[in-house]
Parts: C-alpha cells; sequence; structure tokens
C-alpha cells in the first residue's frame, strides 16, 4: 500500500531550466566557460558573465533593521505600505477597483487564482508557447487544460484566444485564461495597441455568457521597452462587470530579487462584492498554504518606491540593464534574420525562442549541447535567454545555432 493518495502517487518534478543550466555549469569546468554558450537561466547577467543584484536595491535592504528582517508581515494579505506601493506602481495615482494580496512571487499569485476561480476537473486555458509550471499548477490543482495558439503570422492569435474561450465558455460556463504580457516568456512578444483594444472587446463581449477572469502574468513588466506601458493596465477599468482580470506582479525581476519570494495578485474588477469574495478567498489560502510572505522585501520595495532619490537611483541602473537587453536582441535577433533562423515574433525582453518541430527538439537540443551551446526547451522551440548571454557570445551566435541545425538535420 503506497503512502501517497492516487492523485500524488508517481509525480516527479524535472525542472527542464535547472536541468540545462547544471549540465551548462558542467561544460563550463569541464571545457573552460570561455567556450560555453550558457542561454539557460532567466536571470540577469552582465557582459562579464557575472549575476546581477542592483547595488540601488541591496544597498537599502542592507540599511533594513534586523528586527523588520526578522518579523512576520503585518497581516496575511500583505503590509499595507508593501499593497500602497504595488498600487502606486501599477496605476500611479489613478484610481483603480483593485485588491492586492501579497503572494510568494507572482507564482504564488498564479497558482492561488488557479485554485481559487476553477474547480477541480474544470479547464484552464493557457498559450500553447508559455511558462512551463502553468501546466503543473494545473495539475497539482487537478484541473484540465486547453491551449490556445500563441501565433498568427506575426501576430498574437487572438482569434485563436477567443475561440477556445469561448468553446470552454459554452461548455462549463465560466473561463480562467492565461495571458503573460509584456515581454513574453519564452518568445519576448508584446502585445501592440489594436491587440490590446480587441482583447478588452473580446473579454467584455464574452462576458456577456458568463464569468470571465483573465489571469495577466506581467512578470517582465518592468523591461519592457516603452516607459509607458503600464497605461494598459488602465483599460481594466472599461471590463463588463462579469469580467475581472487577475494581474501576477513578481519582485524577483523587477528588483533582482528571485530569492526572496514575494509578489502580489492584484485583483480588479468593478463588482465589488465579487472582489471581496475573491480578496477573502486568496487571504484564506495564504494562510493555509504559506502563511506570509516575506517581511523585510515588502518593505524594501516601499522604501525604494517611496522616496524620490531611491526610486530615480533604482530606475536609471534598471534602464541601463534594459538598454543591455536590447543590445543583445538587436545582435541575436538582427542576425537570425539575415541567416533564416526561424524565431518567434520577438520584440523586446528577456528570451527569445527558435521555432523547432516538436518531433525532434529533444534530439537537436542534445546535438547543441554536445556542441556547447545549452538552450531550454520549450512548447514548440527552443529558448534563448538574451538576458543571461554576454553580448560578445551573442555576435556569430545564430548563424552557428542554424549552421549545427542544417548538420543534425543532413545526419538524422
Amino acid at each position: 500500500m503506497p503512502f501517497l493518495n492516487q492523485r500524488s502517487d508517481g509525480k516527479k518534478m524535472i525542472d527542464k531550466v535547472f536541468k540545462a543550466a547544471v549540465r551548462a555549469h558542467e561544460a563550463k569546468l569541464r571545457d573552460g566557460a570561455e567556450h560555453v554558450v550558457d542561454a539557460t537561466l532567466g536571470t540577469l547577467f552582465d557582459d562579464t558573465g557575472q549575476f546581477i543584484a542592483y547595488d540601488s536595491v541591496w544597498d537599502e535592504f542592507d540599511q533594513i533593521d534586523h528586527i523588520t528582517k526578522a518579523r512576520y508581515a503585518a497581516s496575511i494579505q500583505g503590509n499595507p505600505s508593501y499593497q500602497n506601493a504595488v498600487r502606486q506602481w501599477l496605476f500611479a495615482d489613478e484610481a483603480m477597483p483593485a485588491s492586492i494580496i501579497a503572494t510568494p512571487g507572482g507564482a504564488g499569485a498564479v497558482a492561488a487564482t488557479i485554485k481559487n476561480v476553477l474547480d477541480p476537473g474544470s479547464t484552464l486555458v493557457k498559450p500553447s508557447l508559455g511558462w512551463g509550471p502553468y501546466k503543473t499548477m494545473a495539475i497539482e490543482a487537478g484541473m484540465q487544460l486547453r491551449d490556445y495558439n500563441m501565433f498568427q503570422a506575426d501576430h498574437f492569435d487572438l482569434d485563436d484566444f477567443f475561440a477556445v474561450c469561448t468553446d470552454v465558455m459554452t461548455q462549463e460556463g465560466k473561463v480562467l485564461a492565461i495571458l503573460n504580457d509584456p515581454c513574453h516568456n519564452p518568445s519576448g512578444y508584446t502585445l501592440d495597441t489594436s491587440e490590446w483594444d480587441d482583447l478588452i472587446d473580446g473579454i467584455n463581449e464574452l462576458a456577456e455568457q458568463g464569468p470571465v477572469v483573465l489571469l495577466h502574468d506581467i512578470a517582465y513588466v518592468d523591461y519592457n521597452n516603452d516607459p509607458h506601458w503600464k497605461r494598459n493596465l488602465l483599460r481594466y477599468r472599461d471590463l463588463h462587470p462579469n469580467a475581472m482580470v487577475v494581474i501576477a506582479f513578481s519582485l524577483s525581476k523587477t528588483l533582482t530579487a528571485y530569492g526572496m519570494r514575494v509578489g502580489a495578485a492584484v485583483a480588479i474588477t468593478s463588482d465589488d462584492n465579487e472582489r471581496q469574495r475573491f480578496t477573502d478567498a486568496m487571504i484564506y489560502s495564504a494562510r493555509s498554504i504559506w502563511s506570509t510572505v516575506n517581511n523585510a522585501a515588502m518593505e524594501l520595495f516601499a522604501r525604494i518606491t517611496s522616496d524620490e532619490h531611491r526610486e530615480r537611483r533604482f530606475l536609471a541602473e534598471k534602464q541601463a540593464h534594459i538598454a543591455m537587453i536590447q543590445q543583445r536582441a538587436a545582435i541575436f535577433v538582427t542576425e537570425a534574420e539575415r541567416v533564416g533562423l526561424d524565431l518567434y515574433p520577438y520584440r523586446e525582453g528577456f528570451f527569445a525562442t527558435i521555432r523547432v518541430d516538436e518531433r525532434i527538439k529533444e534530439s537537436l537540443n542534445e546535438w547543441l549541447a554536445a556542441h556547447n551551446i545549452f538552450l531550454v526547451e520549450v512548447a514548440g522551440g527552443l529558448r534563448v535567454a538574451l538576458c543571461s548571454v554576454p553580448k560578445t557570445k551573442l555576435f556569430g551566435l545564430a548563424e552557428r545555432i542554424q549552421f549545427l541545425i542544417s548538420q543534425y538535420k543532413k545526419d538524422s
């Protein structure tokens, strides 16, 4: 008789990102770091290969007293100062019918939303090309999955997004769908203005049929190229009363605070009663799963964003690294286009992804790894973490990969 219940028996986590990163590290030790292209981890590294932790962030962390670092948070929902900081960071001084619940990273916001919105056996709608843990979280909560096609030519496939959502609505009477924008992981796509217009119109039309919840993952929001992008979030004030958006916000990327595990679920709906019911359920889940999040990290974000000098210093440092990513992307994407390396549509952000047939993806990735190019397998392709590859190693990389792909196909 197994100790595990039937649903948990046989579960085994193999994280392809960390597995690839371990293999890349072993190759560096064996062959020398200068001979290895490690494009695995979705964290910032500088052009010397050094992990980046912002001085403007961690100098401030050092100023927080030990007692504050050691204490529990002020509430399960999150410190009031942190909730205010998140609201201001996302919406500035604009009024927004939103509730903010602190979570352990953006991942906590995604997982808890899935758990509280859908009944076991219901369907989560997710992008065909997307962050792997969406699937893991859905399975963990006992949900089914439906994928919408991510791209039609070089644009977001809104037609398929709404076709899938409409089908789920017809069958189940409710829809929970995930959108990752801007700087989509793993393609680097960002919706344009017309796509945003059509998205809001479509959600409102669908909401005429039943409850619609859009789970909007904005993990990379602070690394897009448009300093005014967050104005798009104000469009959510125009939602149908039968629609809600839950923004999954993460300090991991924003502050280079990956290990601090702090984020927020930001629930937006004009229905005050439903928003409060969702907030109550999320607080209940928080207490039953993670209790409270890191007090010092919440205090850190509030300190930085509430002081003009601290915030200006942080923004300047962050902007320098956005420029670094832009330079890297310009090299890789331009050269990929020149040599015919097939990428999904890229606009900005940490990642670009090579379009690869699923039937050969794993073996092709092994072939590239044998030549000391380490990428990450994702649905429909191989992800290149531009955020972690020094600029010097990106020159000629697309051409090298394209050559190795042609060699692989010739030898297969």
